[in-house]
């Protein structure tokens, strides 16, 4: 699995369970985002390693030469979304931003569809790897 399929995957699932009001799938991709982002074990990798155990599996989608940290900008992806989505549940009782989750899940589905994340793109530009 690609990150461009995850993101199409995540992006289709979240905007599933938001029309649906599927409240605790949400909260579970929101634990999969903490997780991904806090300890970097992304299913894509992990899926590829389970799949192919003897091939030496390395990243290097986009790497970033000039990169200046060692954080690398899918991890921090993560983050964003795991903030996103969290900030939109906490106050979608309210009304007042039910725009965060719908607006991710649309960019992810987006970048799944097209192959290009202007977030991970952004986050390039600004050193990570």
């Amino acid at each position: 699995m690609t990150e461009r399929a995850y993101r199409l995957v995540v992006g289709i699932s979240m905007l599933g369970f938001l029309f649906f009001q599927l409240d605790y799938a949400m909260w579970i991709l929101l634990g999969l985002m903490a997780i991904e982002g806090l300890t970097n074990w992304r299913i894509p990798i992990l899926l590829s390693k389970a799949r192919y155990p003897n091939d030496k599996i390395k990243v290097t989608d986009g790497e970033n030469p000039q990169s200046t940290s060692n954080y690398e900008a899918e991890q921090m992806l993560r983050w964003i979304i795991f903030t996103l989505i969290l900030l939109g549940s906490i106050n979608y009782t309210e009304k007042s931003l039910w725009f965060f989750p719908w607006f991710t899940g649309l960019m992810l589905l987006l970048a799944g569809i097209t192959g290009i994340c202007p977030m991970v793109m952004a986050l390039r530009k600004i050193g990570l790897k």
